[in-house]
């Protein structure tokens, strides 16, 4: 009888059991919050198509933001940092969703910010290049001067002839050169080679005078870049 009262007691004392309906056979005691799930995984692709945006637009323009030693100080950095970045994550296959959406994202903030601050100075140039009188003037065009440049740093001549007025550049050749014109009277003014141009340009010319021509990338107009354009 004795036996009997004690297990009744000791049963009496266990905790009540509550099943779950979301244990299994494999369940868990804890449901998976609905953002590991669903929300995180979904964003993750879309931040990493975002941040590819990013580098195709910002970085690329960071190189070619008229070749300053700050932008490309800057675009260098970031390349750096998101290639250990993208190393250090793949060394990590158990890295939590959640701390990887925070990576992301870090890099994708990073991107823009070095964007907007080595873009505001050709964001400037396409400003100054609308309201100097100048460049792109109204009016017909005068005459053209085709300028090539070449992968051995020059052009392909050293001087050139233009009539006085409304002038156009037409600039082609090797990839990776620019063209401007060394007088702040044409501040705006710049062509490129490289794909997605401008390739062509028009300027406002003196009768009399004589322009100076050359690549803006460093060492270039030294290594010869540059040449005269004589106004008749």
């Amino acid at each position: 009888m004795s036996d009997t009262t004690t297990v009744d007691e000791t049963a009496e004392d266990l905790p009540e059991i509550v099943e779950s309906e979301y244990l299994g056979a494999d369940g868990t005691a804890q449901d998976t919050p609905l953002k590991t799930r669903v929300l995180l995984p979904f964003l993750v692709p879309l931040l990493s198509i975002a941040i590819v945006a990013m580098l195709v637009l910002n970085i690329s323009r960071l190189f070619l933001s008229d070749n300053k030693d700050t932008a490309l100080a800057v675009a260098i950095f970031l390349t750096l940092a998101i290639l250990v970045g993208g190393s250090l994550i793949a060394a990590a296959p158990r890295l939590k969703t959640s701390t990887l959406a925070v990576i992301l994202g870090l890099v994708f903030v990073g991107v823009s910010i070095g964007g907007l601050a080595t873009l505001g100075h050709s964001l400037d140039e396409g400003e100054a290049a609308a309201a100097n009188p100048n460049v792109n003037p109204p009016g017909a065009v005068k005459g053209s001067v085709a300028v090539e440049a070449f992968s051995t740093l020059h052009f392909n001549a050293t001087s050139f002839t233009a009539p006085a007025g409304k002038v156009e550049f037409d600039y082609s050749g090797a990839t990776g050169h620019t063209l401007a014109i060394q007088d702040p009277a044409f501040d705006g003014f710049l062509l490129t080679t490289d794909a997605g141009g401008p390739t062509k340009g028009t300027v406002l010319l003196k009768a009399g005078q004589k322009y100076t021509i050359y690549c803006t990338v460093p060492g270039h107009e030294a290594a010869g870049m540059k040449a005269t354009v004589t106004v008749q």
